[in-house]
């Protein structure tokens, strides 16, 4: 039986973001094995928060660019 790697790829160096609700949202790390994202939430150029989000809530142009079954 092969067990699920837990992989988490940091993205703070790809610069990945996009605008949500008059916010920047920046993606920070993504977790394979949950599929979510750590991100920072900015507005104004202001640091707000860090959170967490889920893979499906990504704008279809990042969802390309980091889906692990594709590559």
């Amino acid at each position: 039986m092969a067990k699920n790697k837990k992989l988490v790829i940091d993205l703070k160096e790809e610069n990945l973001t996009f605008e949500e609700r008059n916010q920047t949202i920046k993606l920070l790390n993504f977790k394979t094995d949950t599929m979510s994202l750590d991100i920072a939430i900015f507005e104004k150029d202001k640091f707000i928060k860090n959170s967490t989000m889920v893979f499906a809530h990504l704008p279809k142009k990042l969802k390309a660019k980091l889906n692990p079954r594709t590559k």
